[in-house]
């Protein structure tokens, strides 16, 4: 085996990729686009591409400024390649920018510890379920999650190597040119921040802030992101300046029902991880509450550097991740869920953190008892939810059983046979095989689960009646309506023209509607059939589905002639 350690490198590498090609590339394009966010950009990317207008990004015929154009030029990029718009085409991008982002995470830490830390670091960001979820859609989340945490780990670097430093702060600046044309001004105040205070807390703030970092950033920086900006004020002057910056105002903090869906879809998202996770961020909480404490008393850059320079590196290393851990969820918290690249972006540093005691678990073994209560925790639920599955038919609603009948014998499976095995492997201190277990049960998951899953959220959220009905009306020429409370995005893509959406429930405005309009097709909820009943307005239902139907206006009445009921036109 010796021979083969000089290949250890490159043999991670491939193992990754390889990782990250089933769980991420293959089957993307076996299921629709998931209404509204990946639905919105589809239709967007589309649109562009259909008017050749590089430049203007707009949704439904209107102008969307909130939304920079980087990851439509990737999208259509790919659809160019591929030489046709299609699901896998347009999902495409996102995939492989995840899994490049995979291998520069690998890469950067492979640099400032060891490759057996950046495997495992880079194992648990890539199955954490947020990652597995978003590297398969098609939006701008992943994309911008990647190119702001590329940026900080390049920032990372310069403070432990010495060498090539001017070419990995254009590194810095050049991703956070990126990940502004992706996710808009975020992607150049979260890494600015976070980069800022590891700084201060490393003594190196004056390296960071010197004239030839400000210029290469103006030009970088710059020459990425200044000709689009320039152009759309050019082009839509105040309009596009107070929408693009309505989206960063810092008034507009999430109320508790906002943080606590940030906290959840963390939570969440971070599986199977998060358990170990908290375990470790609890029992670190009073050092970090400590360290911070510390910090104050100083009141020079020199006495922090001297700090920082007797600080161990695997010290280092997790001091800069709580800090960016910290910045970043207080964004999370402050702007809410809905945008959720920044809960994405939170799953980096929880992955550098966890990597670290999982490294000392595996390699030094330590954390016993804190490994054992996080593992033994969740198998155990995925073990009762399998014994749900197999004997309590009674207790799962009969709708979700019957979508997912061909799917409950593989879940039941790998929700207990991989939960045993994870079980049995940390009782019996197989610390690697423990953690090979949550690799093997997301893999499993991913792999053979996610397209059945996404067709189920499709089905059993009426978007496939919505894209049948979008394409009945595109071949039938007519007009549509969608008399519905959301825009569905999805209705757009497939309807290739513009959709006038009433989102408020009025009954008489239907009606007029429907008058004036004759052929024109509307699409509503088919709850909703009963209200427009009583309302007494005359419709004729043309075709209907799982949740939605289309209905048009009736070009007869129904009268009563001899007790016969007869069409009068």
């Amino acid at each position: 085996m010796k021979p083969l350690k000089k290949y250890t490198v490159n043999i991670y590498i491939v193992l990754l990729v390889i990782l990250c090609i089933f769980m991420y590339c293959i089957n993307t394009g076996n299921y629709p686009f998931i209404d509204t966010d990946e639905t919105k950009f589809a239709s967007i990317a589309k649109d562009m591409l259909t008017r050749s207008d590089w430049i203007n990004i707009k949704l439904n015929g209107e102008n969307a400024f909130d939304i920079p154009p980087l990851i439509f030029w990737i999208i259509n990029f790919s659809c160019f390649i591929i030489g046709k718009i299609t699901v896998q085409a347009v999902r495409m991008p996102i995939s492989l920018i995840t899994s490049a982002g995979i291998i520069i995470l690998f890469l950067s830490i492979r640099n400032i510890l060891t490759k057996t830390y950046a495997f495992i670091i880079a194992l648990i960001f890539a199955t954490s379920l947020g990652i597995l979820v978003f590297a398969r859609l098609a939006t701008n989340d992943m994309a911008f999650c990647i190119f702001t945490m590329s940026s900080i780990l390049l920032a990372n670097l310069i403070l432990f190597t010495k060498t090539n430093k001017n070419l990995l702060w254009s590194g810095v600046f050049f991703t956070m040119g990126l990940a502004i044309m992706t996710g808009g001004l975020f992607g150049l105040i979260l890494p600015l921040i976070c980069i800022s205070i590891i700084y201060l807390f490393s003594g190196n703030l004056k390296e960071m802030y010197n004239i030839r970092n400000f210029l290469a950033a103006t030009v970088i920086i710059g020459f990425i992101t200044i000709p689009w900006h320039l152009f759309m004020v050019y082009k839509n002057g105040t309009d596009f300046i107070k929408t693009y910056l309505d989206v960063y105002n810092i008034s507009k903090t999430a109320g508790l029902k906002e943080t606590l869906n940030v906290l959840l879809i963390f939570l969440t998202g971070f599986l199977p991880w998060i358990f170990s996770f908290l375990w470790i961020m609890g029992s670190r909480f009073k050092k970090n509450i400590n360290s911070i404490i510390s910090y104050f008393k100083e009141n020079s850059q020199e006495k922090l550097n001297e700090k920082w320079k007797k600080l161990g590196r695997v010290e280092k290393f997790l001091s800069v991740n709580t800090i960016t851990f910290f910045t970043s969820i207080i964004f999370a918290i402050i702007y809410g869920a809905k945008n959720t690249f920044l809960i994405l972006f939170l799953m980096y540093p929880a992955s550098c953190i966890a990597g670290i005691y999982w490294y000392d678990y595996m390699i030094k073994k330590k954390h016993d008892k804190s490994i054992f209560i996080s593992t033994l925790i969740p198998n155990i639920i995925l073990i009762i939810t399998s014994l749900i599955g197999v004997f309590g038919h009674n207790i799962i609603n009969k709708m979700i059983t019957e979508d997912f009948k061909y799917l409950m014998a593989p879940l039941i499976i790998i929700f207990f046979v991989i939960p045993v095995y994870g079980i049995f492997s940390v009782i019996l201190k197989g610390q690697k095989n423990t953690f090979i277990s949550n690799i093997v049960l997301m893999f499993l998951l991913t792999f053979i689960i996610t397209p059945s899953f996404f067709n189920f959220m499709t089905l059993n959220g009426g978007e496939n009646d919505l894209i049948k009905f979008a394409d009945k009306a595109k071949t039938d020429q007519t007009e549509l309506v969608a008399y519905i409370p959301s825009k569905k995005y999805s209705i757009n893509y497939y309807y290739d023209k513009k959709v006038l959406y009433h989102k408020v429930k009025d009954t008489e405005w239907l009606k007029s509607y429907l008058k004036n309009n004759p052929k024109s097709y509307v699409i509503a909820e088919i709850k909703e059939l009963w209200d427009i009943d009583e309302a007494k307005i005359p419709y004729m239902l043309v075709d209907s589905g799982r949740r939605y139907c289309i209905i048009q206006h009736l070009p007869y009445e129904i009268k009563k002639e001899n007790d016969v009921e007869v069409r009068v036109y």
